[in-house]
């Protein structure tokens, strides 16, 4: 008998331990699930042009993807970025902000901040989204700027610094032939173009009968593009040379291979 009410005990235990279980499983199942934060584009990029007005602002969407209501607050990591609003709820419904950029008085280049949403109950809080602003040049910048890289054909001083100090740095120089002639008879046969008169002293471009090293003609190049001849083609133009700067006999002088680096200029 005291086996059976033990067993008989036992049971009962047994059962209520179940379904108290079953209960709290109940409970456990019929909690709803957070709030979640879900925001859409992922990242932004903004184009810009230096001292030109800034470009459109952009939408950023943000909504509760969880249950219950998401309250969120956002924030940048840049004074060049603005949002507006900053702070919001949803409870599904989609809430934009808008995103804009402030270029002015910044320089040229590449620049990244970060939006932080956050939602103190949302489950996977915060959320973080890059924003990428780009700043080129304008056109009239961009062309001072050329302007500025190109050197006087009579800037002896400036020419003779970069020969010596910058022997490998390619140089744009401007400025109108004076003088042109084909040393037919001299050594290397060169062709002379001379940016003054007389030329001792100053730059001049040197295009030699042939590449003293390799027997490659050079000047018949030039005179396939430039006819009938360099000499005559160039002689009182305005033209832009491009090249590396060499010094011989303490005068600036640039060697002329390929004639795509010369060009008249109006």
């Amino acid at each position: 008998m005291t086996n059976k009410r033990k067993r008989y005990l036992l049971s009962i235990l047994v059962l209520a331990f179940l379904l108290v279980g079953s209960i709290v499983a109940c409970e456990i199942q019929a909690l709803p699930s957070p709030p979640a934060i879900t925001a859409r584009p992922s990242s932004f990029s903004f184009i810009a042009e230096q001292g030109e007005p800034n470009p459109r602002s952009q939408t950023l969407s943000i909504w509760n993807s969880g249950n219950g209501m998401l309250s969120w607050s956002i924030s940048d990591s840049a004074p060049w970025l603005s949002l507006s609003p900053t702070s919001g709820s949803s409870t599904g419904e989609v809430n934009d902000v808008a995103v804009s950029v402030d270029n002015i008085s910044m320089s040229t280049g590449d620049y990244t901040a970060i939006i932080t949403i956050a939602a103190l109950s949302a489950s996977n809080t915060p959320q973080t989204i890059v924003v990428n602003l780009t700043i080129n040049s304008s056109p009239v910048q961009e062309a001072e700027q050329v302007a500025e890289q190109i050197i006087d054909a009579l800037d002896t001083d400036r020419l003779l610094e970069i020969g010596y100090s910058h022997p490998e740095e390619v140089v744009t120089v401007q400025g109108v032939i004076v003088r042109a002639y084909y040393a037919e008879d001299s050594t290397g046969q060169p062709t002379f173009l001379d940016f003054h008169d007389p030329y001792e002293g100053y730059f001049t471009c040197v295009i030699w009968h042939e590449d003293r090293q390799t027997n490659e003609p050079i000047r018949d190049k030039f005179v396939e593009a430039f006819p009938p001849n360099p000499e005559t083609y160039f002689l009182d133009k305005k033209v832009r040379v491009e090249g590396k700067i060499e010094i011989y006999k303490g005068t600036p002088e640039i060697i002329l291979a390929d004639p795509s680096r010369i060009w008249i200029v109006e």
